[in-house]
């Protein structure tokens, strides 16, 4: 093959991992990685350019020089590809996902992806932690077990009245998510008891009881002390395991989160999910999260559109398991975060 071929396949070779190198720098530099990779796996994509760089590097110095001959003594194992049809299906494999990468805009994850993988409300993880919390104290029935049923609410409605307590609100089956057989009542929200500990110490004796483990305990503690609950990013996932599993315990507290509208078949027009996408790996594997928000004018609320809600938490009792549902009080558009996606925090509990 003549030198003049062989420098224009070197050019080629040096185009395709200079275009891979500068789009990968540009999503590390711009921060839209997050839109792909979690952070955790960040540090894969600083060493992976490097390489690229040093590769394109090398690839260029060949263009330009040329082999004069081959050091490794076999010439014909790198031989380049002798017919432009195969030159152009090898090399078009290689520039088709670089073209889309740098022409097509990025799109983070909607609805249209959480419907076909389905959305966790308060559930998932904290349904596994008190499976493991309940085997680690033999005869409780405290940690997972279902919430009491309407006729025993019923029953114990009187001695519940006496004693100060709030009964759970049954879900009714053709009324959709966390809908109410019985019309609310005010004050019938599951509200924390009246007579509220101010200390830590105080305050961790009411969390200590399930055995949930130090974690799940600390992270009750921090955002109980809070008068309203902001379930940031950081604490997304962990403050929704948390609030599962001590969902007596939050009921009545006032919350504040942002994420996308989200919602279900099933759904009145009074309710929504306000959720996240959770990113263990990359998108591929990417979970939702979400609260179950109600509100009059929940309907004006376009689906994937971003919101930030406030409201109070309110106990209910969904398919034999309690599950707090946000009563929204105020709900207002907000800008979508520049890192849409939500990751587990094992600090989540630190200051």
């Amino acid at each position: 093959m003549q030198p003049s071929t062989v420098k224009r396949h070197y050019i080629m070779r040096s185009l395709i991992l200079l275009g891979f190198t500068l789009l990968l720098a540009d999503l590390i530099v711009t921060g839209r990685l997050s839109h792909y990779l979690a952070p955790r796996l960040h540090m894969l994509s600083y060493v992976t350019v490097a390489i690229l760089a040093l590769l394109t590097a090398v690839s260029i110095r060949q263009a330009v020089v040329g082999p004069d001959s081959y050091e490794c003594d076999c010439g014909d194992a790198h031989k380049v590809p002798r017919s432009p049809f195969t030159a152009l299906v090898v090399y078009g494999l290689f520039a088709l996902p670089l073209v889309m990468g740098l022409v097509l805009p990025d799109k983070t994850l909607g609805s249209a992806v959480a419907e076909k993988r389905g959305v966790t409300l308060l559930t998932g993880e904290g349904k596994w932690v008190q499976s493991v919390g309940s085997s680690t104290k033999p005869g409780s029935d405290q940690a997972g077990s279902p919430a009491p049923d309407a006729n025993a609410m019923t029953d114990g409605t009187e001695k519940a009245k006496g004693a100060g307590e709030t009964g759970n609100t049954t879900v009714s089956g053709n009324g959709g998510p966390g809908r109410s057989d019985a019309p609310e009542k005010a004050g019938d929200s599951g509200s924390p008891n009246q007579s509220v500990p101010q200390t830590d110490e105080q305050i961790r004796q009411r969390f200590a009881a399930n055995s949930f483990g130090d974690f799940y305990t600390d992270i009750a503690v921090s955002l109980y002390k809070q008068p309203v609950i902001h379930l940031d990013d950081k604490l997304f996932l962990d403050g929704l395991t948390t609030m599962e599993l001590y969902a007596k315990e939050f009921a009545g507290k006032e919350l504040e989160t942002l994420g996308f509208v989200y919602r279900e078949p099933g759904f009145t027009p009074q309710q929504f999910v306000v959720a996240r996408f959770s990113v263990s790996c990359c998108t591929a594997d990417a979970t939702v999260f979400g609260i179950l928000v109600e509100d009059k004018a929940a309907s004006k609320w376009a689906t994937d559109s971003w919101v930030k809600v406030r409201g109070k938490l309110e106990l209910r009792s969904v398919d034999g398991y309690d599950m707090l549902v946000l009563k929204a009080s105020r709900i207002q558009p907000v800008k979508a975060p520049k890192d849409p996606y939500v990751y587990y925090d094992f600090n989540a509990a630190a200051p």
